[in-house]
């Protein structure tokens, strides 16, 4: 900074941990609260220039908006290029419209950097440690998962037979991804809904099941929280899985916690007559919860592109204890977590689940729960913003463009505060 006469600049390069995102590593000149420069948010013109030129370029200050020095006249870029695609970028603010000097150095600099990167991937060539793919992986938790519901060849046989089965246990046991798994297992090239919401009238339920029925075309459909339905619900639901006609595979998956809203006695006694029961994390074999944590690490260190992260014995131990997490969703979150806030190549720690709110996992495609979605996609996006700022709450504000005091309510309702 001193050598290019610069009054405040900072070094960007790109994410370990979100294919496509850059992620600022080092500052020079800021406040604690540090600054967010709008205009190089991704798909910004500025960000676009930054993609396509291959040398230094000056951002005069009628042309930015929101430079951190009042009076800075502009700003120098230089994109930082390896193999034509963009790794990071310098910036610095200057006082005056840069000199050819101050252009050329900063080019130089830039091109040794992206030097070290070209490094770096030589020296990692050949290196790509044994993993499953995420079918097999998906196979592995489903059979666990099926194994740990006492589900057997008689479930499966009757499941066959009657196309339906019921999944009972509390909440975030697994029951949805058992019934995905099962959907896998035995509807593998027909598709799947999952349907989170009844219609309240006969006549619209009748014609959705129609409607539902033709997306999967003989596939399956997943029906969540049946012990809200209502009793006309039921009877309609019970005189579409009976009828005498082909149909998709039903699976219905039941809160073992609540109560049913009502009952229909024979809608009842036709769930009963195939049904398996996943029981609560902490009542699962210490080997089964080892595998689970297992998977879960391999699925998030997968999604975010970590692959060279290692578990440590401490960290799975904990992981393992069974009243470290409340049930599968708190397990995945907290993995979740750790893997995007570990910079190193070891995730050593968590921090502790106990009274902290229930978290949001991302949903599939197939699922239709507009809610579940935008929340999940909200914790992502603060997640990634915890990261990219260090934790601190006023530059992520800035970046997420809401206000501080939005940010520590929505970090205290997704689990994060």
């Amino acid at each position: 900074m001193r050598v290019l006469k610069g009054e405040v600049g900072l070094l960007v390069l790109a994410s370990d941990f979100e294919p496509g995102a850059l992620e600022e590593v080092a500052s020079s000149g800021y406040g604690e609260e540090g600054f967010f420069y709008t205009f190089l948010s991704r798909g910004s013109e500025v960000r676009r220039s930054l993609e396509s030129e291959r040398s230094p370029f000056f951002l005069s200050k009628d042309q930015s908006s929101g430079l951190y020095k009042s009076e800075s006249a502009g700003c120098l870029l230089s994109g930082i290029y390896s193999d034509e695609k963009l790794e990071g970028f310098l910036l610095i603010e200057l006082s005056s419209p840069p000199e050819p000097w101050q252009t050329i150095l900063l080019a130089l600099l830039c091109q040794n950097i992206a030097r070290s990167f070209k490094s770096e991937k030589k020296e990692t060539i050949g290196f790509a440690p044994s993993r499953e793919t995420i079918e097999e992986r998906w196979s592995r938790m489903g059979k666990l998962l099926f194994r740990m519901s006492g589900g057997g060849k008689a479930a499966l046989d009757n499941y066959r037979k009657l196309g339906m089965l019921k999944i009972r246990g509390p909440r975030s046991s697994g029951k949805k991804t058992l019934a995905k798994w099962l959907h896998r297992n035995e509807s593998s090239d027909r598709g799947f809904l999952v349907i989170g919401v009844l219609p309240e009238q006969g006549g619209k339920l009748e014609k959705s099941l129609e409607e539902w029925e033709t997306m999967v075309q003989g596939g399956t459909l997943i029906f969540e929280k049946i012990q809200e339905y209502s009793a006309l619900q039921q009877k309609l639901l019970y005189e579409y899985a009976v009828a005498e006609r082909s149909r998709p595979r039903l699976v219905f998956l039941e809160n073992s916690e609540i109560s049913p809203k009502e009952e229909l006695v024979f809608f009842r006694s036709f769930l009963e007559s195939n049904f398996v029961e996943l029981p609560i994390w902490s009542n699962w074999p210490k080997e089964d919860r080892e595998e689970m944590v297992t998977l879960f690490f391999e699925e998030a260190r997968e999604a975010q592109g970590r692959r060279d992260l290692v578990l440590s014995k401490q960290a799975k131990i904990r992981l393992v204890h069974p009243e470290m997490n409340r049930n599968l969703e708190d397990l995945r979150n907290l993995i979740e977590e750790g893997v995007l806030h570990t910079s190193g190549r070891e995730l050593l720690g968590f921090s502790e689940m106990i009274n902290r709110p229930q978290g949001v996992s991302i949903p599939e495609a197939d699922d239709l729960d507009l809610r579940k979605a935008v929340e999940a996609l909200e914790r992502q996006k603060i997640l990634l913003a915890y990261k990219l700022f260090g934790g601190n709450q006023i530059r992520m504000s800035k970046a997420l463009g809401i206000s501080r005091g939005s940010l520590q309510y929505k970090l205290k309702n997704l689990g994060l505060g």
